[in-house]
């Protein structure tokens, strides 16, 4: 492989790839909907306009997922999965520009999406019309673009993996934050959650006569610090995964703008759970009494701990308030079930990753266990596939007004991607 034709090839799809991350920007595949059948169309529009073989795969038509395949001569196959569906953009008065115009300034993409991760998306499309246009790839490559990322992967990467679409030797995941040229590191996992809802009842009245009711609303407020109180338990991930922990926090400590107190929370939830009240919802008018009320929590588990005993203890915490009325919802879960996914930084498959990035970027390259959750989970756990991170987001840029990616970041996923599918092993 000449690296330095794949470096040039990459520098001078700089415009191609800055545009390409605009126009699909502007498709808006934001949740609670997250269609992408915009997306997908635009994708394969572009596929299809350089050759590249195509498949779309869908379960149901508004959230289709789509493949780019390109063969090689050898039998080993490498997967690159994404995902097209986006958080909501929040207040469009809290954004410099549009949220979905695709704003290209200041050396930046500009846009709900643009970090996480439709700039890796595109990135990822150039890298699969580089390969296609190049003779003797020793690898067959499948780069999957899917929907439902943000919601667990139902319409997405779960179901292609429960479906056996997934097939491969091993699995670049394009989601979350690679470092850029500065700071470059691969994910050997993601962190998990427990799916957990706090649920108030009480009785209903009229709101001038608060003493003929429940108030509901009034019993969730006071229930919400015990479910909080999980924060302190400590997890029961496997013990070869300390020195991942220890290598996550040193890199999120030198890599992210935090203060002494912000650090201490990053690194005490490694090793607990993190927990934050996201969603309330109750009532329905002002002069009548809730008798329902809900609170949804985000709780993230460091890989490999076991979400019911989570559960449990905030089962324990909530009756141990002796609020009467109050109840813990959460998904089924099982004994054995445990959060998020990792890989072992000794295999073959991360040594080449991480020599691949080093040669590219001329630094050293850390690892770290990514606090958010990815398709990773499903190509890991579902699929069978060794799965490793590399994306091309900027640090703090995920579900964030003003969301952008660099154009720099995009050229250097076009040479990653497609370099370590040429290397591979």
């Amino acid at each position: 492989m000449d690296l330095d034709k794949i470096s040039k090839l990459a520098e001078e799809a700089e415009n191609e790839v800055a545009e390409l991350c605009s126009g699909l920007v502007k498709f808006n595949s934001a949740h609670p909907d997250g269609y992408t059948d915009e997306a997908v169309a635009f994708i394969k529009k572009y596929l299809d306009e350089h050759g590249v073989e195509n498949e779309v795969h869908a379960s149901d038509p508004k959230k289709p997922n789509i493949v780019a395949r390109v063969k090689g001569k050898g039998e080993k196959k490498v997967l690159w999965v994404g995902h097209l569906d986006v958080v909501p953009e929040g207040k469009p008065e809290n954004w410099t520009y549009p949220p979905y115009s695709g704003t290209i300034a200041d050396g930046c993409v500009w846009g709900r999406g643009s970090s996480d991760m439709k700039g890796a998306c595109t990135a990822a499309m150039v890298s699969a019309r580089i390969l296609n246009e190049m003779k003797d790839v020793p690898n067959t490559v499948e780069f999957w673009f899917t929907a439902d990322e943000e919601i667990g992967g139902g319409a997405g990467a779960r179901w292609l993996a429960e479906t056996g679409r997934f097939k491969g030797d091993v699995c670049v995941i394009g989601d979350g934050n690679g470092g850029g040229p500065d700071a470059p590191s691969i994910d050997l996992g993601c962190k998990g959650g427990a799916g957990v809802k706090l649920v108030a009842r009480g009785q209903t009245a009229h709101g001038s006569t608060p003493y003929l009711g429940d108030n509901a609303i009034k019993k969730l407020i006071a229930g919400i610090p015990w479910v909080e109180k999980i924060n302190d338990y400590p997890l029961d991930f496997p013990e070869d995964l300390k020195p991942a922990i220890l290598d996550s926090i040193e890199y999120y400590r030198k890599t992210q703008d935090l203060t002494p107190d912000q650090e201490k929370l990053m690194a005490h939830n490694f090793y607990t759970p993190s927990v934050t009240c996201n969603i309330i919802n109750g009532g329905v008018k002002t002069n009548v009494i809730p008798d329902y009320a809900e609170a949804q929590f985000d709780i993230r588990l460091t890989p490999g701990s076991h979400q019911l005993r989570v559960v449990q203890h905030i089962k324990k915490h909530v009756k141990d308030s002796g609020i009467k009325g109050l109840e813990v919802e959460h998904r089924d879960l099982k004994p054995e079930d445990t959060a998020g996914f990792s890989e072992t930084p000794n295999t073959s498959f991360a040594h080449q990753f991480k020599d691949i990035i080093h040669e590219i970027t001329g630094k050293p390259v850390n690892t770290k266990i990514l606090t958010g959750g990815t398709d990773g989970i499903s190509t890991s756990r579902i699929a069978g596939i060794p799965s490793l991170g590399y994306g091309t987001s900027l640090t703090g840029q995920a579900h964030q007004p003003n969301e952008r990616i660099t154009i720099e970041n995009l050229v250097l996923g076009v040479k990653i991607y497609t370099a370590f599918s040429l290397i591979y092993k």
